[in-house]
């Protein structure tokens, strides 16, 4: 038996009671013991606690990845990929200059850079902070100063171009180099299309073209289980937009409610322990 910590922050895991219980049920097929763990700021850990044999952290918080990999545990997904994922300009440039993967184009500016002038020279443009999740911290650059400044918090920022489209995009769910499955996702307020902010979905059936996108990004990451996201433009192509690190599994299991999504992530990292040095 395999002894592992779920890990969330304490807004998570209220928001995540079912699928915590799932890990813990579920678990017991695979060989793996979850004890849920509450991050409380980078730490989990206390002094003399004995480690897991590995980790899923299920929280944004790249350095608490990091300090357990540095002990020698197994992080799901690994620090590579959250500390990448979870900042939007790191996360484009890495893609673009990696694949061939067409890129929404990105320019990365500190807190202290955000001021109403440079809105101003972006008209019509889509400003978000770097770490946000959830789609709750993105903007138009011509809403209230206000409005941008409280909503993207201390967090630097974004700015990206509006893509003209149908208001959709498409979130991929990968399980190591594995496509699971596909969801569009419609705005309703065509550029915030999250669906805990009441975008609508349905399942999605990927071209070869979009699959070969995917492909070249899992090629240049060691995923566990994320969302890569793109977003459709006028003429229905793919274009890349950001990583889900700590993905929600809510509107696949709604559209595709026979997928195994987490028995599938679970043989994936039962898989990785055996070779895990």
């Amino acid at each position: 038996m395999y002894r592992a910590w779920l890990i969330y922050d304490e807004e998570g895991a209220a928001g995540n009671r079912d699928y915590i219980e799932r890990h813990f049920q579920l678990g017991k097929r695979f060989g793996f013991s979850f004890e849920l763990k509450i991050r409380k700021r980078d730490r989990i850990t206390e002094a003399g606690e004995a480690l897991p044999d590995f980790a899923i952290v299920r929280t944004i918080c790249p350095p608490l990845s990091l300090a357990l990999e540095r002990k020698g545990v197994p992080v799901f997904n690994p620090y590579s990929v959250s500390e990448i994922c979870n900042h939007k300009g790191k996360t484009a440039r890495y893609v673009r200059e990696h694949t061939t993967v067409p890129v929404i184009d990105t320019m990365t500016f500190s807190r202290e850079q955000l001021t109403p002038g440079l809105l101003a020279r972006y008209p019509g443009r889509v400003v978000k902070a770097v770490d946000g999740h959830g789609g709750r911290q993105v903007f138009r650059t011509d809403e209230p100063w206000q409005k941008i400044q409280d909503g993207t918090g201390v967090s630097d920022v974004v700015i990206q171009p509006f893509i003209r489209g149908p208001g959709k995009d498409v979130r991929v769910y990968v399980v190591g180099n594995e496509v699971i499955g596909a969801v569009e996702r419609t705005s309703p307020d065509g550029f915030r299309s999250n669906y805990s902010l009441g975008g609508k979905v349905k399942s999605y059936p990927l071209g070869q073209n979009e699959r070969d996108y995917v492909s070249q990004i899992c090629r240049i990451f060691a995923f566990g289980m994320v969302g890569i996201d793109f977003i459709l433009r006028e003429d229905g192509s793919f274009i890349f937009n950001e990583i889900e690190d700590v993905v929600g599994a809510r509107m696949l299991y709604q559209c595709q409610p026979e997928t195994r999504l987490l028995e599938r992530y679970f043989s994936f990292i039962a898989e990785k322990l055996l070779h895990y040095v």
